[in-house]
């Protein structure tokens, strides 16, 4: 299905008032915020920037006499520490003020258990509504949180399923409830939305691309899906064929705040499905002007973020001759860093474990070398398992020499961006008695016993140790500044 020429865009915006064959919505979505509030070092994307991008495409869209529906694949809490702020209500918040409609539940949503999430949405008491579909009723959801949601634009009846995604390491977090397969649930629901006279069903997930088409080929009434989670800079659309052979479109809007969606849909009133009219991403960059409104809404924020921790976030606590590496353009970390290595020294000394380990892709936002602050410890690695913990706790376990040597060096040569401090696998002894301390993330085990039972094996003697990274790396940079590899 190719996209029709502005020519005849302009052609069908011109006769659409009286055709009563043309039903035309616009379609604005995001995806992965993940709280980047101010947006990246370089001054593209923050929600300021978003927001006007937002605003401008709406006045458009209104201009022309289109109707819009605003969607959120997920993904809007954990990453940086703003989403601290009022303990996670403030992000919710800024998702009604981008004018959100329909938001799905991300992974990093639920990933300080499902009463959190919860209290949050109930906390911040907003218009927009969540939908979530495959994760299992064993678990007390709010009544904000539905498995679809139904609203009308533009006279076109409009069901919204919400679908997250089911990889067994985010599991642990809705315990002792599950998350399902989508493609049989969004199969069922989809042919439930059709039966009860839907003209639109739109699958909005948290997935995946490659899931997303999954999605598609499984289904029969999927009309549309607007997905998150992969972090994929779709400049155009995607297309793959569900059961009956009808094209579904599929798109995603980058990650953090870099870009915004726009999808021009037409849809049928025959039931076949709907044609895409015009699609765009658009990047948000520096040359955007930030909305005053979401300007002062942030400053709020970061007063609100600041209770939360234990130094000011402006104070400056060293220096960094090395990157404190992150996500750049979206895209996680998968290379061992020396910024990673110092996070793995510091949490191996605080704790005197003989093997500190750390894991690339869970490093937050990207700085560039200079000062670094307390705000920037807790952006770089914004995770903790509670509101008002100062990042995640440090855990150690103990292993065999055998076993710890056979793990570090199977690790080190099939698995990218996991970063060893301390002894390497050759100084380990198989032959040793006795064992091993290691340094670990406290969540990694409890993801292990919760999710991968079977690997249990490894958590031999584990003990929460107290000691947190942002205290624990803010200590490390005292001693160490300027930090560097050198």
């Amino acid at each position: 299905m190719r996209l029709i020429s502005r020519v005849t865009l302009s052609l069908l915006f011109a006769t659409c008032s009286f055709s009563s064959h043309a039903k035309l919505l616009q379609i604005i979505h995001t995806n992965d915020l993940h709280s980047y509030f101010t947006g990246y070092y370089n001054g593209n994307g923050g929600y300021a920037r978003v927001m006007t991008k937002i605003k401008q495409l709406r006045e458009e869209a209104q201009s022309k006499g289109v109707e819009v529906l605003q969607l959120d694949a997920g993904d809007w809490g954990e990453g940086t520490s703003y989403f601290l702020a009022n303990s996670g209500a403030d992000s919710i918040r800024a998702l009604e003020m981008l004018g959100t409609d329909v938001a799905t539940i991300g992974n990093h949503d639920h990933l300080l258990g499902i009463t959190s999430l919860v209290d949050q949405i109930n906390r911040s008491d907003v218009k927009t509504k969540f939908t979530v579909a495959n994760i299992s009723t064993a678990i007390n959801m709010s009544p904000k949180v539905t498995p679809y949601v139904d609203l009308v634009r533009a006279g076109i009846p409009i069901r919204v399923i919400g679908l997250t995604t089911t990889e067994s390491y985010f599991q642990y977090s809705v315990a002792p409830g599950k998350v399902v397969n989508p493609v049989p649930i969004a199969e069922t629901e989809g042919n439930k939305a059709r039966a009860e006279g839907k003209e639109l069903i739109i699958a909005l997930d948290h997935l995946g691309v490659y899931q997303d088409e999954l999605v598609a080929k499984g289904t029969s009434n999927i009309d549309v899906i607007i997905g998150g989670h992969t972090h994929t800079k779709l400049t155009s659309v995607n297309y793959e064929k569900n059961k009956k052979g009808k094209n579904v479109p599929i798109v995603q809007a980058w990650a953090h705040g870099l870009a915004v969606g726009s999808l021009l849909v037409d849809v049928k009133d025959d039931g076949s499905g709907v044609e895409v009219v015009e699609y765009k991403l658009h990047e948000v960059t520096t040359p955007i002007q930030p909305d005053p409104e979401m300007v002062s809404f942030i400053e709020r924020a970061s007063g609100h973020r600041d209770m939360n921790l234990q130094y000011p976030a402006n104070q400056v606590i060293g220096e960094t001759k090395t990157p404190m590496t992150g996500y750049l353009n979206g895209k996680p970390v998968y290379k061992s860093s020396c910024w990673g290595w110092h996070m793995a020294t510091a949490a191996r000394k605080a704790v005197g474990a003989a093997v500190g380990i750390h894991v690339a892709s869970f490093e937050g936002k990207y700085k560039e070398p200079g000062p670094i602050t307390y705000g920037d410890l807790a952006d770089n690695w914004p995770h903790l398992r509670k509101f008002g913990d100062q990042g995640w706790e440090i855990a150690t376990v103990y292993m065999s020499g055998l076993k710890l040597r056979t793990f570090m060096y199977f690790i080190s040569r099939r698995v990218a961006g996991i970063t060893f401090s301390g002894l390497g696998y050759k100084d380990i002894d198989p032959e040793a008695k006795g064992t091993y301390r290691i340094a670990i993330p406290a969540e990694a085990a409890l993801a292990i016993k919760t999710s991968f039972p079977g690997y249990e094996q490894y958590l031999l003697g584990l003990k929460y140790t107290g000691k947190y990274y942002w205290p624990v790396m803010v200590d490390y940079i005292k001693k160490n500044t300027p930090i560097s590899c050198n």
